[in-house]
């Protein structure tokens, strides 16, 4: 099988205690079921506590039920009691591979860091998407999707088009929204070749003009409208949507970004989501996502850039129904052109 990582992916360390937020808070803790079983033949007082936590959720899924919202063995120093009196194998799965995700695709295992975790959305924001790749000699499961080549070419391509850093980042993201929204109708079709695609956008860097009548305020209103509908999974995101919303309403100023953190917030969405179309065969809306995202979290950032990315992951990305609920609007609320004047304010 074939490994794929960003080459900071080794890099990462937690910071334990010293962590502004803590992973073991908000939601119930998942205990898989050979971590659940060990727990249920601990002997001494470790393992009576750990048998007295132990839930079963609505899904018949083993999980610690969280005590004052945060995991009931969580240490008045922020640390995991269980890693620190029986080591990092043997906390459940979750808590030993959190914030990384994995994803295969056939042959192809791609690896990566959440930026959901403040040490991992610094790495991120550090550091251009390049990739570390090996043979790790494994046989893959199952085969490899039938769209998987022409995405992975189609995402290489994507990537080509966020770095041409001689645009600014506004005009980056439209022309990702471009391309993508042709590779989709070829997808649609089932006809046209994607190779050839790519190499045209390749060759000619697709540009918009500019409209003094967009009504980019409006449009930013909507997608903040839009996030504020979906489930909030910590304290004080709607209050953050809430003020943002107002906020636009009064025409505030924003601050501008970094370009190079747009840019490699754009491409940390696309690898970590793009790749979903190979088994629903639609792209178009996590090109649209990333740049929701870019645009959201620029307009939320003032001063702190990483933070504003780290809390706009968490409620995105750690829950699947708010996943499913963006991409439903992506197809029945938002019109490309809209999204394209999103991406246009993009600073």
């Amino acid at each position: 099988m074939l490994i794929r990582e960003p080459v900071y992916h080794q890099d990462y360390q937690c910071l334990a205690g010293d962590c502004p937020h803590t992973c073991c808070a908000l939601w119930e803790v998942p205990v898989d079921p050979d971590t659940a079983g060990y727990y249920r033949t601990l002997p001494g007082e470790l393992g009576d506590r750990l048998r007295a936590a132990l839930r079963t959720d609505e899904e018949g899924e083993n999980c610690f039920q969280l005590r004052g919202g945060t995991c009931p063995f969580l240490d008045g120093e922020g640390l995991c009691e269980i890693h620190c009196r029986l080591g990092q194998e043997r906390t459940g799965l979750i808590c030993r591979t959190h914030p990384r995700f994995q994803n295969d695709f056939g042959f192809l295992r791609e690896r990566g860091l959440c930026a959901s975790c403040p040490a991992c959305a610094a790495l991120v924001l550090s550091h251009d998407l390049n990739f570390l790749e090996w043979e790790d000699g494994t046989a893959p499961e199952e085969a490899a999707p039938e769209l998987l080549g022409p995405l992975l070419e189609a995402r290489d391509t994507a990537f080509f088009l966020l770095r041409q850093r001689r645009f600014s980042v506004a005009r980056r993201l439209q022309a990702l929204l471009l391309f993508a929204n042709e590779v989709q109708v070829l997808l649609d079709q089932e006809e046209g070749s994607v190779h050839e695609l790519c190499t045209v956008y390749r060759e000619e860097f697709p540009l918009l003009e500019e409209s003094g009548s967009s009504p980019r305020q409006e449009v930013r209103s909507r997608a903040v409208s839009l996030l504020k509908r979906l489930e909030p999974l910590q304290p004080g995101w709607r209050g953050e949507l809430d003020a943002l919303a107002e906020r636009l309403e009064r025409g505030g100023d924003f601050p501008a970004q970094d370009p190079e953190a747009l840019e490699r917030t754009a491409c940390y969405f696309l690898y970590r989501h793009w790749l979903r179309g190979v088994w629903d065969g639609d792209v178009l809306s996590w090109a649209e996502l990333t740049v929701l995202s870019a645009a959201v979290t620029a307009l939320l950032a003032g001063e702190d850039y990483p933070g504003a990315l780290r809390r706009y992951c968490l409620e995105i990305e750690h829950s699947q129904p708010n996943l499913e609920a963006l991409q439903d609007a992506f197809w029945d609320e938002f019109s490309l052109s809209e999204l394209l004047v999103l991406a246009g304010g993009v600073s």
